[in-house]
Formats: structure tokens, sequence, C-alpha cells
């Protein structure tokens, strides 16, 4: 999502390639049920290849700009007691490869009526000390991870634009220890934060303004 914030001709493309996609599943449905003639998928094929490069590219580059900037943060929020690692997962390699994987998988798409291959299937991988964090990674370690992709979407903003954009926080200290609490504070304290939380935080030394919202009145606390 934020790609498109700041690259307008990434939304372009990647709703060119959804479009050619869901032509593609239609197209496929239609072999299946009303015997349409199968080489005429390679129409289909070649739109998808054409915008499936595109998006692939921007995505690619966002990635390794991500990849550049998110350990050090990560490290500063841990006391460099974790290292993490992000893999992005793509069916795209290059156009012939990708080319290839959709002529591979015609059969199963015909029978299942609906491309199994593509960068709708993209994904990306978060390691912690070389370990996927979704299997083996605590609350607080998903929460801290989640916070260094945030501090990093909003460098990579500011690099763009020259200012940071409002960070809305929603309960987020209740899974960090008092530690990393103070270690992500220090982290953004250069950028304007509005944060929710259901108990009272440890603000000291932190220039902020606190709220109490009870029975829909929004009070400000002295």
């Amino acid at each position: 999502m934020m790609i498109g914030q700041l690259k307008p001709a990434y939304v372009y493309n990647l709703n060119m390639y959804l479009k050619f996609l869901e032509q593609r599943n239609n197209y496929l449905k239609q072999i299946k049920l009303e015997n349409k003639p199968i080489d005429m998928l390679e129409i289909w094929n070649e739109k998808i290849i054409e915008y499936a490069e595109k998006v692939y590219r921007y995505r690619n580059e966002f990635m390794n700009i991500i990849k550049g900037k998110i350990n050090e943060i990560h490290s500063n929020i841990t006391d460099k007691n974790e290292v993490i690692e992000i893999e992005y997962i793509s069916d795209y390699v290059n156009n012939e490869d990708f080319r290839k994987k959709l002529h591979n998988s015609e059969k199963i798409d015909i029978i299942r009526g609906f491309t199994t291959k593509g960068i709708h299937k993209d994904d990306f991988v978060v390691k912690i000390d070389n370990k996927p964090i979704n299997v083996y990674g605590s609350q607080g370690q998903n929460r801290t991870a989640i916070l260094s992709l945030k501090i990093c979407e909003l460098q990579v903003i500011y690099e763009e634009i020259g200012e940071y954009p409002i960070l809305l926080l929603d309960d987020f200290m209740s899974e960090l220890d008092e530690k990393r609490r103070k270690s992500f504070l220090k982290n953004i304290k250069d950028i304007q934060v509005i944060i929710t939380c259901t108990q009272e935080m440890n603000l000291e030394n932190e220039n902020y303004s606190s709220y109490l919202v009870k029975r829909g009145e929004i009070v400000k606390c002295t």
C-alpha cells in the first residue's frame, strides 16, 4: 500500500495486472465448462507477464530499501539482541521464467478455475535470528518487528517527500517490555505520533500531550 502512495505508476500497473488476471481466470473457467481453445490463454499470459514485470520491479526495489534499513533500526530497539531479516518471495524472476511457470500450470489452473502462479501470490517472510517469526517469534518479537517495519516506512517516506507522516499506534506498548518501549520511543522522537492505549504510559522526559477518552468525551490530562 505504501508503494502506491509514493509511486502512482505502481497502482496503475498493479490494477492492469489484476484486470488481465481476472480475464484470464474467466477464460480458464470457459475452457473447463465450454471447451474454449486452450491456446488462447497466450493472449492473457503475455499481458500478465508485461505488468507482472513492472509491479515486481517496484516491489523488489522497495524491499531492497527496507532490507538496507531494518536491521539497524531493529538492533537499536532490541539493544542489539536480535538480528532481523526480510525475504521477498515471488513467482516472478524474469519474463521467460514466468512464462514457463504460467504454461506449466495451465492444466491445474483449468481444473481450479484460477491462476495459481503470479505476483498476486507474492509474500515476504520476516526472520529473527534466522528463524521465521510467524512460527517461532513471541508476541513481543512480532510486535517489535512490526514497529521496526513502520519506522523503515517512515524513513522511506521522508527520503521521498522530505517530511514524516503522522504515525498512528494502537495499544502498541502492551506486548513490549519497558526496555523496548523506551528504545522504540527514542527512535521516533522526531516524528509526530498518536498513541492509543488502555493503560497509562510512562513517557517521562518525552514531549507529549495526554488525553483521556471516557464515555464519549475527550479530556486533556494535566
